[in-house]
């Protein structure tokens, strides 16, 4: 991805199903294991912030959508479950949208706040189109793994 990623968390995309959950946190490298990509900068706010953009909702009836499933210890990593409304969401944002989506997702205060440049939320939201589409396909589920 050009400009590669913002600073920040730690992550993984991981493509699963919520009974592999704490096979995943107790992995020391999932994505061997696990269909999924590398998302260093993206965290469970991030990813909230875009579902309130997607589906018009107040960000703070959103967060609770957003809570740890499993995790490794107190300390992480912590798997985060992409909610299936926002799944679906993503999985009909035409390739031709996607950049005015990333540009509205970055100008939200998650976003701003981590120095996320407008490229940096398009590359991000293609990334996650891909993977909307594929766990809908497969008939698996979206998992934000956070390792800080």
């Amino acid at each position: 991805m050009e400009g590669e990623k913002p600073l920040g968390s730690l992550a993984d995309l991981i493509v699963a199903t919520s009974g592999d959950a704490e096979d995943i946190v107790a992995s020391d490298y999932p994505l061997g294991s696990y269909k999924g990509v590398n998302v260093d900068g993206l965290d469970p706010l991030q990813i909230a912030a875009l579902h309130s953009v997607l589906v018009n909702k107040d960000l703070t009836e959103l967060l609770g959508n957003y809570e740890p499933i499993a995790a490794g210890s107190d300390s992480g990593p912590w798997l985060v479950k992409f909610p299936e409304e926002l799944i679906a969401a993503l999985g009909t944002i035409s390739p031709d949208n996607q950049a005015a989506v990333g540009s509205e997702w970055a100008a939200s205060d998650q976003l701003q706040k981590a120095n996320w440049t407008e490229q940096d939320a398009v590359g991000f939201v293609a990334r996650l189109v891909h993977f909307a589409q594929v766990v809908s396909f497969e008939e698996k589920e979206l998992f934000l793994c956070a390792y800080d």
